[in-house]
């Protein structure tokens, strides 16, 4: 069971990935001229690279407390390399850059939040 989510987590990953490179790859939606939404468009398909993420290195599916800590965790750092795509796709901006601050803050509370679960 373990090597099947394993590799269901890398197909996911690729997926997440490739789907971050070219977000309109799915749909038949052009990406728009500013570069800004081109990121916004790239960011929610972090949503596939974190779970693939979790299915990869997360091996203590018995604790719920645990699983949903790393969930939300791993989520959370599939945003934040979605987002890094985008800065290395589309360029710089000091909105983005806010809204990776953000989520950096976030990543740091989830992973103090799955540090304490256990206990």
């Amino acid at each position: 069971m373990n090597i099947f989510l394993k590799l269901i987590g890398i197909v996911l990953l690729i997926a997440g990935c490739m789907l971050t490179y070219k977000p309109n790859l799915m749909s038949k939606i052009s990406l728009t001229d500013k570069p800004y939404q081109r990121i916004e468009t790239r960011v929610k398909w972090g949503f596939l690279i974190g779970l693939g993420m979790l299915f990869i290195f997360y091996n203590q599916w018995h604790a719920w407390k645990l699983t949903v800590c790393a969930l939300l965790f791993f989520m959370t750092l599939g945003i934040v390399i979605a987002r890094l795509f985008g800065f290395v796709l589309d360029g710089f901006f000091s909105k983005q850059l806010l809204w990776l601050t953000i989520e950096i803050v976030v990543l740091i509370i989830f992973g103090v939040l799955y540090k304490y679960a256990d206990n």
